[in-house]
């Protein structure tokens, strides 16, 4: 599994660039403002249907155009695929090899990418949200039964909080109570089973020995209501203060994981470099533990590989990179962001200069 050619047109200061990448290593080299990010945005909405940028996909579309459009060929397996993204007049259309698609989850399945930026400390110091899509991730390429699971909850959900913005009766309200928990449930039980897959990986995996606070990191999940209560009864127990704030506290929506060093939070001990570190070995280790489940590949995309993090932790994420079977995108201002490890290992380069892109090696 990976990008074999990527075509981009009309994306932020990419005019039109082609790129044929490496099966392994590819560095992105540039000064900052060139396209380096815009490259890897493009390669992320190839695999999501969106950036990991921009909250509004129009702002994506070049200046004095009115749209751009992703094209990428893709070895899966033994067959190769044809994947387009076009943006226009607000809405985002998709094809696969020659099919229309209308969720993004079926990008997912196809190309799983995992996102390192220099904002990954937000992983601590944001709410939960960004914590549950790091779980989502995982539970839903290693469950082939998630998504339905997570859409039955989902519409549930969207008609209970409906309801109690209405201010419909109490029995109203309950109707739809034993349709959650159903789905909640399963939701659940494949949030836990893949976390503790995760949490056994973890003490295995190649960079587990790499940093010493990781030997002593605890994982604690919040399934989003008290552990070990009944999810029906709560929120039987809630209803009049769901009532009061429009919509539904509990459930696996509020769900977390809570990371603990020594007892105490990790974004309370650990500096910004080290966060950055733990989190970008987390997110190595889903990929690594992806490829023994399931026999896929990721993309792993890394946006400014210096930034927060000295000579030792570069050669460390270089180390576990190598060692997941990822084809693998990395940003930087010059080769001087590497280190020695870098020569190594099989890799293309390539220099952006105003949204140009010339491969150098």
């Amino acid at each position: 599994m990976g990008l074999i050619q990527l075509n981009v047109s009309n994306l932020r200061n990419i005019t039109q660039a082609t790129l044929s990448p490496h099966p392994a290593f590819n560095l992105i080299t540039g000064i900052n403002g060139s396209g380096k990010t815009s490259l890897l945005e493009a390669i992320y909405f190839l695999g999501r249907g969106r950036s990991f940028k921009a909250a509004n996909n129009e702002r994506l579309i070049q200046k004095g155009k009115s749209e751009f459009i992703i094209t990428g060929r893709i070895q899966l397996n033994d067959r190769e695929l044809q994947l387009g993204i076009q943006r226009a007049n607000k809405r985002t259309r998709i094809r696969l090899s020659g099919q229309t698609i209308t969720r993004a989850s079926q990008l997912t399945e196809v190309l799983p990418i995992q996102i390192i930026e220099p904002s990954l400390h937000a992983f601590f110091e944001q709410g939960p949200d960004v914590r549950r899509r790091f779980l989502e991730w995982g539970v839903f390429h290693v469950e082939p039964r998630y998504e339905q699971a997570w859409r039955n909850y989902r519409r549930v959900l969207q008609q209970r909080n409906a309801a109690l913005k209405a201010h419909w009766g109490r029995a109203a309200i309950i109707q739809w109570d034993a349709l959650l928990v159903e789905s909640a449930v399963k939701i659940n039980t494949y949030r836990q089973a893949y976390l503790e897959k995760i949490a056994c990986f973890l003490h295995e995996f190649p960079g587990q020995h790499a940093i010493d606070f990781m030997q002593d990191m605890e994982m604690e999940y919040y399934p989003g209501w008290k552990r070990g209560a009944d999810l029906g009864e709560v929120l039987t127990a809630s209803l009049d203060s769901d009532f009061t704030r429009g919509f539904t506290q509990s459930g696996p929506h509020r769900a977390d994981i809570r990371f603990r060093i020594g007892g105490d939070r990790g974004r309370d001990v650990l500096s910004r470099g080290q966060q950055k570190l733990f989190i970008s070995l987390l997110f190595l280790a889903q990929s690594i533990l992806l490829k023994k489940l399931t026999g896929k590949r990721s993309l792993i995309l890394i946006d400014d590989l210096a930034a927060e993090l000295d000579e030792t932790s570069r050669t460390t994420l270089l180390r576990v990179l190598l060692s997941t079977d990822s084809q693998v995108f990395i940003t930087a201002t010059s080769l001087d962001a590497l280190t020695g490890l870098w020569d190594e290992l099989p890799h293309a380069v390539f220099h952006v200069e105003h949204g140009n892109i010339e491969q150098v090696i």
